[in-house]
């Protein structure tokens, strides 16, 4: 009677890992769902990216100096300029 329990925890353990796995394919790791309004000075930002096309809402994020990250409308002239200025320095 041990041997099936035991059997049986070894399956649900197979199955849970099986379909946690799937799941966290399938799920973007950064999206935003809100946007900071006001500009960020290019002198604070050290890095920044585009979230995944698996959002719901297109983003960009700004990391800072201090290591925090803002999303920010992509559509916004000044984050515009921003991915630019990124993008040459990337070339």
């Amino acid at each position: 009677m041990k041997v099936p329990a035991a059997a049986l925890v070894a399956l649900l353990l197979v199955a849970a890992c099986s379909s946690s796995d799937a799941q966290l394919d399938s799920i973007p790791t950064t999206c935003c769902f809100t946007y900071q309004q006001r500009p960020v000075p290019r002198s604070r930002i050290t890095s920044i990216y585009v979230t995944s096309s698996k959002c719901s809402q297109p983003g960009v994020i700004l990391v800072t100096k201090a290591k925090k990250e803002m999303c920010v409308d992509p559509r916004m002239p000044w984050v515009q300029a921003h991915l630019k200025h990124f993008q040459i320095l990337k070339k």
